[in-house]
């Protein structure tokens, strides 16, 4: 897309999400005209990226940005052997954090994402600028996010996406509640013209033998009516879909199942695990339209069907264990998670221009997580020894999150006289209902009679599906709450390189209250290729349904040894005796300061630093001891809290650079790093230790850096990433330390080459082609639980795997 620069927009307002046209004789726009004489097409094409995020504009451009922005590109997003969308990220962008923890429950099927080192939960995600649903699920394990349940990023199939903006600032005044640290907008692919379509298919392996991947993935579009006679169709219709098979992995330090046989030798008497990423098996379709219904009228939307299924395990229980049975698993058993994640999305929308020159956009969306929890190779002990038999594969129960959203959004620039340029006013409203549900498991899975007690002891065997014992009907429900909002923006050029903006939101929840946010920002050009930006702006985030109104239990280390811990809601009886009270909205403020250099078409730099602050922050309460009830074998409880306040400080650095070498072809460079550091200014609870507040401020790196090169070079192109991930620290519950671990920073090198021939590009490539691991866990570390050994820490921000291989072919037509 072209811009004219009698036309452009200026950058100042992306994050307020207001329009600005600069007159062609702004001193602005007429630098940006000269710009690039001489340049490439793909320098103008880069210079001129429209971007949509933070803005409700149609020409505002990445170049021109007021905030912090990334924009990623397929070609980004295909540079590794990824097939999910969360790892991508994870390896191109400093600031996000995307850990692999695995023995973590139905976390190991849904991984958090971080930004900033705030919790998952404080990014807000939009697809197509409409806001997607979270998940069902709880982190409820002892990592990164824990407490948080956020979007599932790895539900939007990677095929489907035209490129993703990352927002590095908070829009909590535009967007409503999450938009703390950020928000993450993935644009998908438009259009049904000929050239566009494109199907990959794709494997790997592990360098280990372990981890083989395969898949298949495709975007095609078709237009939808016209005359038949060469004219542009009124309308398209775009298909992606997602195919991938991924085996599991092991890095366990005693990887010998025979070593589990009763009577056989173990001579490192290290028992028996299987540490690492669990199969997966990924089903996903997208198809989205567009359809001119008017010259000034269009219709628009897409739906989004995806089914993950996982199957991860938990601790092996030996066959001398009191949870195993040794008449049914003689060597004992590992006990499987089989979750099937089901994600649907939907939107339909309808937008366009009157004839007064207003722009308004109306639509609805609806979205829903529902994870079921299967558990296959396992038994229920107590109902074994109750009654002489015991299935070994339960229904366990099932968590879904549903979200129905309706939108109105009404632009238009304004004269007003006293301004020389025009005013640009947004606004719009509105309303969200929620519904959260959870579903009990079969009786089998549940099942526990407090007086079949384990000879010699006054204790009862453990009851429930071993591993993850089935919810029960006390805590099965359905809850459900609903939500208005309005907002209003205004932005203008007060002179030809100074601007200004202002951006206010009303939100009103019918279970925590009414909240105000703002956000004021200014950009001025300093010079015709230095810019400085920056921001001011107070946010929020609702307590999710999902916080408010979880409750299980379910089987988790205590003082070194499998316990039931029971996680209540915060009306339960029993969390309010232990000091629990109804949540309220996290509260924060958002400074931003940046500056943007580019002297011309072949390099770029921006450097933004960053300050956030946030109180009232919902916290996942430490495990409490409570001795268990004559019905009741939970000896741990835990709830949420509204319990601390942060500060979090940062800075971000971009740079960009392009080189012309003629029959050389060309090379690209990129440079990018973030510092983020995390302060607990105060905690109100005692519910929350050493540990916990680590997981806040030390257990994301405080640096990661990210260097990419490409060489293009005829049909070639050769691909090098190498990222820095900063080292981490896992607190320990002693004030002294001695618990803690430090795990050093890495360097990984991700290399790929790709050969185009005609319509088709053929890929190999290496990810960690230097095939580095973590620091090891130290016996001590009370957390990552060495003497089972699991060497390797769930806080690692590159996982665990090694080495990794694979291959694409793709073919476009």
């Amino acid at each position: 897309m072209r811009i004219q620069p009698g036309n452009r927009r200026h950058p100042l307002f992306l994050a307020l999400g207001i329009t600005l046209a600069l007159p062609a004789s702004s001193a602005f726009a007429q630098d940006l005209a000269q710009v690039g004489t001489g340049a490439s097409e793909q320098d103008a094409r880069q210079l001129q990226q429209v971007i949509v995020t933070g803005t409700r504009t149609t020409n505002r451009t990445e170049a021109e940005s007021l905030s912090p922005i990334d924009v990623l590109t397929p070609a980004d997003l295909s540079a590794s052997g990824s097939t999910d969308l969360a790892s991508a990220l994870s390896s191109l962008l400093p600031s996000l954090d995307f850990p692999r923890p695995a023995i973590n429950d139905g976390n190991d099927a849904i991984r958090p994402a971080t930004l900033r080192g705030l919790s998952p939960d404080d990014v807000l995600v939009l697809v197509d600028g409409k806001r997607y649903h979270t998940t069902s699920l709880i982190n409820y394990n002892s990592s990164i996010g824990r407490g948080a349940a956020p979007v599932d990023l790895n539900s939007i199939p990677v095929s489907a996406i035209d490129h993703i903006e990352v927002l590095r600032d908070g829009a909590a005044a535009q967007y409503g509640s999450d938009a703390i640290a950020g928000v993450i907008n993935v644009v998908l692919k438009h259009g049904g013209e000929a050239g566009q379509n494109s199907i990959t298919a794709s494997g790997g392996i592990q360098d280990k033998g372990d981890g083989a991947q395969n898949g298949l993935m495709g975007s095609v579009g078709i237009p939808l009516g016209g005359d038949g006679k060469g004219g542009k169709a009124p309308g398209w219709l775009r298909l992606a879909w997602n195919y991938s098979d991924t085996m599991k992995t092991n890095r366990a330090e005693n990887t010998d199942i025979s070593t589990t046989l009763a009577g056989a030798p173990n001579p490192s008497g290290i028992p028996y695990e299987r540490y690492g990423d669990p199969s997966v098996v990924t089903k996903q379709a997208l198809l989205n339209f567009g359809y001119d219904i008017t010259p000034g009228v269009e219709l628009y939307g897409y739906l989004n069907l995806g089914r993950r299924e996982v199957d991860s395990n938990g601790y092996y229980r030996a066959f001398d264990s009191v949870r195993s049975v040794i008449e049914v698993y003689p060597n004992g058993f590992l006990p499987h998670i089989i979750n099937n994640s089901n994600d649907s999305a939907a939107v339909l929308g309808a937008r366009g221009t009157t004839d007064g020159g207003w722009s308004w956009d109306a639509s609805a969306d609806y979205g829903v997580n529902n994870l079921v929890f299967d558990i296959g190779n396992s038994i229920n002990t107590n109902l074994y020894r109750s009654t002489g038999s015991s299935p070994t594969y339960f229904y366990a129960g099932g968590f879904r999150n549903e979200q129905s959203v309706a939108n109105v959004d009404i632009s238009k620039p304004l004269q007003v006289g006293w301004l020389p340029n025009p005013l640009t006013l947004s606004f719009g409203g509105e309303y969200r209902h929620e519904k959260y549900t959870i579903d009990a498991g079969e009786p089998d899975s549940y099942y526990f009679n407090p007086n079949t007690l384990i000879p010699g002891t006054t204790g009862p065997y453990a009851g429930g599906s071993q591993v993850f014992p089935g919810l029960t009907p006390s805590v099965a429900g359905t809850f459900t709450r609903h939500s208005e909002a309005a907002y209003v923006d205004a932005e203008t050029d007060i002179t030809s390189r100074f601007s200004a903006g202002v951006a206010a939101r009303y939100e009103h929840y019918s279970d925590a209250g009414s909240t105000r946010s703002g956000k004021l920002s200014g950009r001025f050009q300093l010079t015709d290729t230095i810019a400085l930006r920056g921001t001011v702006s107070n946010g929020f985030r609702a307590p999710s349904l999902a916080q408010q109104n979880y409750e299980s239990v379910v089987t988790l280390i205590q003082n070194g040894t499998l316990a039931q811990i029971g996680t209540f809601r915060t009306s339960d009886p029993a969390a309010i005796a232990l000091g629990a009270k109804p949540l309220t909205p996290e509260k924060s403020t958002n400074y931003g300061l940046g500056a943007v250099w580019q002297p011309n078409n072949a390099f770029s730099a921006t450097l933004d630093v960053y300050q956030i602050r946030i109180w009232n922050q919902i916290l996942y309460s430490d495990q409490i001891a409570v001795d268990p009830t004559p019905t009741s074998q939970v000896t741990g409880a835990q709830f949420f809290v509204n319990g601390a306040t942060t500060r979090t400080r940062g800075a971000d650095l971009i740079a960009n650079y392009t080189t012309d070498l003629d029959s050389w072809g060309k090379l690209r460079f990129s440079a990018s790093g973030n510092y983020n550091k995390t302060k607990v200014l105060e905690i109100t609870t005692p519910a929350f230790g050493r540990s916990s507040e680590g997981l806040l401020t030390s257990s994301t790196p405080r640096t990661k850096y990210v260097f990419a090169g490409d060489w293009l070079l005829g049909s070639f192109d050769l691909h090098a990433n190498l990222t820095r991930y900063g080292a981490v620290i896992r607190r320990g519950d002693l004030d002294d330390a001695s618990q803690d671990q430090r795990f050093s920073a890495r360097w990984l090198l991700d290399l790929a080459a790709s050969y185009n021939l005609d319509a088709w590009t053929f890929t190999l490539g290496g990810d960690n082609v230097t095939n580095q691991y973590p620091t090891k866990a130290a016996l001590n570390n009370v957390y990552e639980d060495r003497a089972d050994g699991l060497q390797y820490s769930s806080l690692s921000p590159f996982g665990f795997n090694g080495r990794y291989w694979y291959g694409k072919v793709t073919f476009k037509f």
